[in-house]
């Protein structure tokens, strides 16, 4: 059976712009897939495992990097086409995990199992008129 993606719109705390568009599995088997979030990814478009995000998330401690507001896939699939791209540096922070998530947590999943074909194909478009 397969578990329910939670969509996240995560926004910069201190400028409330867009940072992230971002899945959970609250019901996935693995406690790890429980708790981790997996952001969108411009180029190539997929949803990367975050550990960033997860470990802010989950702070218990200090203020957090960003803001979590639960949304629908409409608005998911909406967001997905504004957000921001990753630079180099950015791209290679987030595979190299220095909290929560091993290197090998760190996966992968296609936008069209996660938000559909249209909005994959969307996405796809976007890159190529760059």
């Amino acid at each position: 059976m397969a578990t329910q993606w939670e969509y996240w719109d995560i926004r910069d705390a201190k400028t409330g712009a867009q940072a992230w568009l971002g899945v959970s599995r609250p019901g996935a088997r693995a406690r790890i897939d429980r708790l981790k979030f997996w952001t969108l990814i411009t180029e190539p478009p997929m949803f990367l495992a975050n550990w960033r995000v997860t470990a802010d998330y989950h702070r218990t401690e200090g203020a957090h990097l960003w803001t979590y507001t639960h949304i629908d896939a409409a608005e998911a699939r909406r967001l997905a086409l504004s957000a921001p791209r990753l630079t180099a540096g950015e791209w290679a922070r987030l595979t190299r995990p220095e909290q929560m998530l091993t290197l090998a947590q760190i996966d992968r999943r296609p936008v069209a199992t996660i938000l559909g074909k249209k909005a994959a194909d969307a996405l796809a478009e976007r890159r190529a008129g760059r």
